[in-house]
């Protein structure tokens, strides 16, 4: 009786640890393809000629759809369990990438975008929240995979659609074909995942989405703290390759995709090296890397020097990565367990709609002042804003 209860406990162990890198898998092939077509849109601008405010809101058309859906199926994925939900994102980002792969006008293109938002909304917080509950002992470290697989996922998809969009002879059509394979990938592997959410009895409505008294302050820091370090990543991901090719006349779609991996990849690996380092810790270290980071992309500019730009990048990648990882962590121990869903549905909305406006405000103002003196001006709210969250957030550690 006992070696069958012991049998019964290590194969649960077993299913348990397959469903959380199918589920890490799942997370990392969605975020692959939000950014696939970040080294095309300079292509794409040439073909159906649009400026770079147009591919600023294209960013925005992305989390315009991404925040209700994050709000709706957070709350779902609380009530009617999280593999449902999980499928159902795999699902919509499919859709997504099939209607990028026949896309041939701009508003084919807002569509397919605002498609890939309902996708990583419905995704994004029930898989941060079904990797704590399949580690429920590691609540640190559910909240790392999580943070390094949307930062690997963000890294390999534009480097891999830049060389295809480069070398291969269908640059707009060949990289979301490849990306609907590896999606049908995650889709089985879901299958597979054990419902790690109790369903209530009875089905509760909807409500509007709300932080919890007790944790609002702490809450608000960390998702000021976040917004920076994505700001700074969503600058990266979706203007530096315009200005390679229009700054510093280079026009080369691998090498444009790329500096976009370089800066993702450098989350990725400074997130796994300042693991140990407490949220507040992170996001002060996250900081001082970001900024040394945008400034440098400013300097590099009109000198011309890709080394500086590259090394920049790499200072802005390695301060993103901590400063993520920080604030995603800070959210996940603090959120109530039967609203962790919820919650960071609520965190990554806000994120993005925080992240996203101020790149459509610099791609819009490129427009009226000139692309290097809106990055100039970019760059200087950045560093401005920087410095005021790290005060809050050590005022905020000092007092508790």
């Amino acid at each position: 009786m006992i070696n069958k209860r012991r049998f019964s406990m290590s194969k649960s162990r077993t299913v348990n640890r397959m469903s959380f890198w199918f589920v890490a898998y799942a997370l990392l092939i969605i975020m692959m393809g939000t950014n696939i077509p970040a080294p095309l849109y300079s292509l794409y601008g040439q073909l159906w000629h649009f400026s770079t405010g147009v591919t600023s809101f294209l960013f925005i058309m992305y989390v315009l759809f991404l925040i209700p859906a994050s709000f709706v199926f957070g709350q779902l994925s609380d009530r009617i369990g999280r593999k449902k939900v999980l499928l159902a994102g795999v699902i919509a980002a499919g859709a997504g990438s099939l209607m990028f792969s026949v896309s041939h006008n701009l508003a084919m293109l807002l569509a397919s975008r605002a498609i890939q938002g309902v996708g990583v909304g419905i995704i994004n917080g029930t898989a941060v929240a079904t990797l704590s509950e399949l580690r429920p002992a590691s609540s640190k470290t559910a909240s790392l995979v999580a943070s390094v697989s949307i930062a690997i996922g963000t890294a390999i998809g534009p480097l891999y659609s830049g060389l295809l969009g480069e070398y291969s002879s269908s640059p707009i059509r060949l990289p979301y074909y490849l990306h609907l394979v590896l999606l049908g990938f995650a889709f089985l592997g879901l299958l597979a995942v054990p419902e790690t959410r109790k369903i209530a009895d009875a089905p509760q409505r909807l409500k509007l989405p709300s932080v919890p008294a007790v944790i609002r302050k702490p809450f608000t820091i960390s998702v000021l703290a976040s917004i920076i370090a994505w700001a700074v990543a969503v600058f990266f991901m979706t203007l530096v390759p315009t200005v390679i090719a229009t700054q510093m006349n280079l026009h080369n779609l691998a090498l444009s995709g790329a500096v976009v991996c370089l800066m993702l990849g450098f989350s990725t690996l400074s997130q796994i090296l300042f693991k140990s380092l407490s949220a507040s810790s992170a996001i002060y270290t996250g900081f001082a890397l970001l900024t040394l980071g945008i400034v440098g992309v400013v300097i590099a500019i009109p000198t011309q020097s890709v080394f500086l730009l590259l090394l920049s990048t790499v200072l802005a990648g390695s301060g993103h990565g901590p400063a993520a990882s920080g604030s995603m962590s800070w959210i996940n121990e603090m959120s109530p367990s039967g609203s962790r869903a919820d919650m960071m549905s609520i965190f990554y909305a806000v994120t993005y709609l925080g992240a996203g406006i101020p790149v459509l405000a610099l791609g819009i103002g490129a427009e009226w002042i000139g692309f290097y003196q809106a990055i100039s001006i970019y760059s200087g709210l950045i560093v401005v804003f920087a410095a005021a969250v790290a005060l809050i957030v050590r005022g905020y550690h000092t007092r508790a």
